[in-house]
């Protein structure tokens, strides 16, 4: 698909198709109501960021001290940023994706998907082992010394 079709169906469709939304569900339930849950979605949003961003770099910073690329963190970090500013525009559309990336196996199955790996390590969970070697060589870890005297 030609990206500048999807810039024009994200820019502008997008908007449109949320406030038409707006105006449907205002109309059913009232204008106070739809306010009140646009307000309400957009703190949830701001309180999770400052939350859940807290969280995140506490991991990040576990997983460096311990000598490990944090790069599960960094992505759930990516994807609850992504969430919390999708629950902060108003409307129902961003609302409900921003809701979808906040349940963990589906961020966590998107994720695999956008790096190309089949598992992860669960949160404090077990070390899973290295996947053999494809060449079947194998590495030793040693020390030695030379008796060239």
């Amino acid at each position: 698909m030609d990206p500048r079709l999807i810039a024009i169906i994200l820019f502008i469709g997008l908007p449109l198709l949320e406030l038409a939304i707006l105006i449907k569900v205002g109309t059913s339930i009232g204008a106070i109501a739809t306010i009140f849950i646009i307000v309400f979605t957009g703190v949830l949003g701001a309180l999770l960021l400052r939350q859940q961003g807290l969280r995140n770099m506490s991991r990040m910073r576990q997983s460096m001290n311990s000598g490990e690329l944090p790069a599960l963190p960094m992505f759930e970090s990516l994807f609850v940023f992504a969430a919390a500013v999708l629950l902060i525009i108003p409307g129902f559309i961003s609302d409900t994706l921003g809701l979808f990336l906040l349940i963990t196996p589906l961020r966590l199955w998107m994720i695999r998907r956008i790096m190309g790996l089949q598992r992860f390590k669960p949160p404090g969970g077990d070390d899973q082992p290295p996947p053999p070697s494809r060449s079947g060589t194998h590495i030793i870890d040693g020390e030695f010394t030379r008796d060239d005297d």
